[in-house]
């Protein structure tokens, strides 16, 4: 049994918004929306608790109301942190189960931190999720006037959450604590480690994107994180296999190409499409038919990926209508036209929907205005199927390579030097490393 708490009690006075920055919109959905669909959405979690600030009781309500497959409880926050805490621990029962805690303002944790730190409660009484500190640390004195010490680097972290706990256990520690002292402490594990100083508490290894929105350039960062697609907050649940069927669009050079044979080489079997083989993503029946004819020779399609692409560049207002309209057609329709085939069949297999962008992506770039905009929507696409498609246990992921090593590129800039472009190869392994631990949402900038 496994219980999430997620802490948004708090008023967020240190945004300077008077709207608590739990509830204060991220990328068109509640920063605490995020955070809740994290843990929701995670197999191993049983139960959510999420606690308020007392006045946004119906905020707190209509954002939950959605979920109703898992036993979600609100719970008003206190008037601290702590209190906070103590309020949660009283609604979850004095119950020797695995606890969570988790600030709701953290929206971007992922899958990954959430299940190591379930299992570390296996091996110890308490867990904190940090990250080495990139900064020196420095001790100052009581009146914060001068330097006492600077602690060795190596030794320190930086706290984020989840921290778990047992839940007896801590409940047992608040229960024990002097309510005197309690506004020394900033998080569960120091009310934990004071009461009990020989505590064996792990350590999880956290992710720089799991950031924490107390400020605005906090919430100019989250943003970046969160429209650049770095940050997955759902892993999909499938079966472990050691030999997958992939359905590859765009087999006959290229990144296409050097995917099909690495994935060969591990013993996956692909079945591989382009138009010299006489499938045109641009043709939706060719692309069913497509799906049908491998239906008839494997019993599940694992994967499907899309590396079919054109690159043409110049100025915009040099270019014929037909070279704007092929761009768009393949790098885009065709997208969609791949995705729209292949959802029964990868609804079926809890399977993983891959496409390919490209780092052009970012930011529009000149002579190339066409191509960029058109990858910049295959990552909207991207970020949209995985919302929608996520109740259907399908990841839809993509990869944003710079510039490769192809022949298509080499068309583009025949100048160009390739010593600075990326091999093949490597894009190949890391698309072979994303289905294999699939995640949704993720854009993977490959550099």
């Amino acid at each position: 049994m496994a219980v999430a708490v997620i802490l948004g009690g708090g008023k967020g006075t240190r945004f300077g918004d008077p709207l608590p920055k739990q509830f204060k919109v991220l990328g068109g959905k509640p920063i605490i929306q995020y955070t809740l669909e994290a843990f929701y959405s995670h197999p191993a979690i049983d139960e959510i608790i999420v606690t308020y600030p007392v006045e946004y009781r119906k905020e707190i309500a209509k954002i939950t109301a959605p979920f109703s497959k898992k036993p979600i409880h609100l719970v008003a926050g206190g008037a601290s942190r702590m209190e906070t805490t103590m309020a949660a621990l009283a609604a979850a029962g004095d119950r020797h189960v695995k606890i969570l805690f988790h600030d709701a303002v953290r929206p971007f944790v992922s899958h990954d931190i959430i299940s190591d730190s379930l299992v570390a409660l296996d091996r110890h009484q308490a867990v904190d999720v940090v990250i080495p500190t990139a900064d020196t640390i420095v001790s100052l004195n009581e009146a914060q006037d001068h330097l006492l010490s600077i602690p060795k680097r190596s030794l320190l972290r930086r706290g984020q959450t989840p921290q778990g706990f047992w839940g007896d256990s801590l409940a047992a520690a608040y229960r024990a604590i002097d309510p005197e002292i309690l506004d020394r402490f900033s998080d569960d594990c120091g009310v934990f480690l004071y009461q009990n100083p020989d505590a064996d508490i792990g350590v999880v290894t956290g992710d720089d994107k799991n950031i924490k929105i107390t400020t605005p350039i906090d919430f100019f960062l989250a943003e970046q994180i969160l429209y650049s697609g770095q940050a997955a907050s759902r892993s999909v649940v499938s079966e472990e296999k050691s030999q997958k069927s992939v359905v590859l669009f765009g087999a006959s050079s290229g990144l296409g190409a050097a995917a099909a044979k690495a994935m060969e080489a591990k013993g996956w079997q692909v079945f591989a499409a382009s138009r010299s083989t006489g499938v045109d993503i641009c043709d939706p029946e060719q692309v069913n038919g497509f799906f049908k004819e491998v239906a008839s020779k494997t019993s599940e399609i694992d994967a499907v990926a899309v590396f079919s692409g054109v690159l043409k560049t110049g100025k915009i207002t040099e270019m014929s209508r037909e070279e704007i309209r092929q761009m768009i057609d393949v790098n885009l329709i065709g997208s969609l036209n791949v995705a729209l085939a292949s959802f029964p069949y990868l609804k079926k297999s809890s399977g993983h929907l891959l496409m390919v962008s490209s780092s052009s992506y970012f930011r529009g770039r000149a002579n190339s205005a066409v191509y960029s905009s058109s990858k910049a929507a295959v990552v909207n696409l991207t970020q949209a199927l995985s919302e929608e498609w996520a109740e259907d246990n399908i990841a839809v992921s993509c990869i944003a390579p710079r510039r490769a090593n192809t022949p298509m590129r080499r068309k583009a800039f025949p100048h160009e030097n390739p010593a600075i472009c990326l091999d093949p190869d490597i894009v190949s392994q890391q698309v072979i490393a994303m289905l294999e631990h699939p995640q949704t949402g993720l854009i993977k900038h490959i550099y």
